[in-house]
């Protein structure tokens, strides 16, 4: 029977590429490549979603051999982008987000529209900011946004006082403050420090499904 590993291979070299081709196209290393060609291991969906187009098949064929029977039948979908989810930890010691690497990424999740190449997704801590964020929210942040374009009520993620902070902005005069959005926390409003570090604007949030009864 064939394998997700020969499926991968055979399209690969239907498509002339090598190895080295298709793991520079995918962002990873050459021994990935080699890994999910002896079923070693099997691809992820950030990668799957990008592979499929570039052998010009689909996801269904890669992983289970299912094609479609239709020669006129195209799957018009847009591919969804997938976004990395860091840690504070991770967020706090980056200089970019490629400085993380691949097998520190736990979880995926797909990206919001209109949000930059490097964007990554945070789980929200505590209730500073309730009822519109809570405790485990996913929160997109876009790093590439600079501080200076981002206005009064929009909310960053920055490093002071050696802890993450996601707050709303607040510019008064030449001042720069960060504000909790739950009026019950205290304290409620704090100076941006000098010194602070910022790390991205919020582009977004993605609420994974639930029960409701």
């Amino acid at each position: 029977m064939e394998s997700i590993g020969n499926r991968i291979r055979n399209l690969r070299k239907e498509k002339k590429l090598t190895q080295k081709d298709l793991a520079k196209i995918l962002g990873i290393t050459d021994a990935a490549i080699v890994h999910w060609e002896k079923d070693v291991n099997i691809p992820k969906l950030e990668h799957l979603n990008i592979m499929a187009p570039t052998l010009n098949t689909t996801i269904d064929y890669i992983m289970y051999g299912k094609s479609d029977t239709s020669d006129n039948v195209i799957d018009f979908r847009p591919i969804t982008r997938m976004l990395p989810v860091l840690t504070y930890v991770q967020c706090g010691s980056m200089t970019n987000v490629r400085s993380i690497s691949p097998h520190e990424i736990d979880n995926w999740l797909p990206s919001p529209p209109d949000t930059g190449k490097n964007s990554f997704y945070l789980i929200t801590q505590g209730i500073s900011n309730s009822p519109e964020f809570n405790d485990g929210d996913f929160i997109c942040i876009d790093p590439d946004v600079p501080l200076e374009y981002v206005q009064t009520g929009e909310m960053i993620i920055v490093f002071q006082d050696d802890e993450a902070t996601f707050k709303a902005l607040v510019r008064e005069n030449k001042s720069l403050y960060l504000k909790a959005l739950n009026n019950n926390f205290q304290p409620n409003i704090i100076p941006l420090k000098e010194d602070a570090v910022y790390k991205g604007k919020y582009t977004g949030k993605f609420t994974p499904s639930k029960k409701f009864l």
